[in-house]
């Protein structure tokens, strides 16, 4: 069950290679400008970067102050709720997960706009 997993450290995939990737120290770190994605979408990409395990609420309003930008616990929380609302978040005891819409949502429209292109006719 997806809420009992506990998450050590991360490691980013390689569809978030250059997007958000994991330093040597195992601290995840945006590698794009921060104004280049909203709260919204840095949750999402964190909580991706995790999937298929969930996230506490305090270790993801940690992680995403010192991966992204400080934020105040109650945006984050805000966010949070606007994506549950959206359907793509999945919040149960505390720990946050994507859906599959959230899933969707990263694969189909985040990482496409995020991902440097390398063909040069693009």
């Amino acid at each position: 069950m997806v809420g009992d997993r506990s998450v050590g450290t991360i490691v980013a995939g390689e569809e978030l290679a250059g997007i958000l990737e994991t330093t040597p120290e195992g601290k995840l770190h945006f590698t794009i400008p921060f104004d280049r994605i909203s709260a919204k979408e840095a949750i999402g990409l964190i909580l991706y970067s995790v999937n298929p395990s969930s996230l506490e609420d305090a270790k993801l309003i940690e992680w995403l102050s010192t991966s992204w930008k400080a934020v105040k616990d109650n945006v984050v929380r805000a966010r949070v709720s606007e994506l549950r609302k959206e359907g793509k978040l999945i919040a149960e005891q505390g720990r946050y997960s994507l859906s599959g819409a959230g899933l969707q949502w990263i694969k189909q429209d985040l990482l496409p706009k995020l991902t440097p292109r390398t063909d040069p006719n693009i």
